[in-house]
């Protein structure tokens, strides 16, 4: 699966083969609670994004990997039911489309979830299931 925990020179030839997908509930221009001014403020200088979307769940083990550019936001806090992640300017994201991450461990992240959907030439071809807990 290749976790990112595992990115060492020795496996560098190797690509990751796991990735959670999540739905993105909400496409949004971003603002922060108070006067807007703080917000444009904080976009000028680069510390908040001009974009951003929020995720189904959150506080993943997890590195975001798409859309392109996707990262959580410092001023905005996690939460496990739905995560703010700022966007690039020119992301073009909607709500249903999927945003990607990748586990930064294997087991410790993967018994979250159900079977492992297998991706292959363009469509979901089988099931695998995930090791269980304990």
């Amino acid at each position: 699966m290749l976790p990112s925990d595992f990115d060492t020179p020795g496996l560098a030839g190797l690509q990751p083969a796991a990735f959670i997908a999540t739905p993105i509930l909400k496409a949004v221009d971003p603002v922060l609670p108070g006067p807007a001014a703080l917000s444009r403020t904080l976009q000028a200088l680069g510390f908040f994004p001009r974009k951003g979307c929020y995720l189904y769940g959150g506080k993943w083990m997890a590195e975001p990997v798409f859309p392109e550019g996707m990262k959580p936001s410092g001023l905005i806090g996690l939460s496990s039911n739905q995560q703010f992640m700022g966007l690039p300017a020119g992301a073009n994201v909607k709500p249903g489309d999927y945003a990607f991450l990748r586990p930064t461990q294997s087991e410790a992240v993967l018994q979250h979830f159900g079977s492992i959907a297998v991706f292959s030439t363009g469509r979901i071809v089988e099931f695998w299931p995930a090791l269980p807990m304990g």
